[in-house]
């Protein structure tokens, strides 16, 4: 059975989603959740991998231009190993330095609303993840 792959754009208040269509080829934004508590956000991931089927989860980590790491990479990592012992589905970090300077341009220049700017950026990441990994499918 094909599964999806769902992006994270991660950010301390909200998080930006995005997920591939039932074919594994298309990266759609999916939505934006605001959350209180590490706890709840992961509470309500692991309810939407298991309604939506998801195979793989991709968790940007917004790595500098040099490519070292940046202030929020360690947090990142703490939340991708709660992630992954609540979640039993392969859990990857992804290079996301450019997607949030990218997805603000898109918003612009489409005069969409900056609320959607997380689920934008989760959404480029993913589409990138398709672009490198040349279309293969995640199967169960």
């Amino acid at each position: 059975m094909i599964m999806k792959v769902m992006a994270i754009d991660y950010g301390r208040m909200r998080v930006g989603i995005a997920l591939t269509d039932p074919l594994g080829v298309i990266a759609q934004p999916y939505l934006t959740l605001r959350y209180k508590t590490i706890k709840d956000l992961i509470k309500r991931l692991k309810f939407i991998c298991e309604e939506n089927n998801v195979g793989l989860i991709l968790v940007g980590n917004p790595l500098r231009m040099d490519g070292e790491e940046s202030e929020i990479s360690e947090e990142i990592k703490r939340f991708v190993e709660r992630l992954k012992k609540t979640i039993k589905v392969e859990t990857r970090l992804w290079d996301e330095r450019f997607t949030s300077r990218l997805a603000s341009r898109v918003l612009k220049d489409y005069g969409l609303r900056q609320k959607n700017l997380d689920q934008i950026s989760a959404s480029l990441m993913l589409e990138e993840y398709l672009k490198q990994s040349n279309g293969l499918k995640v199967e169960c």
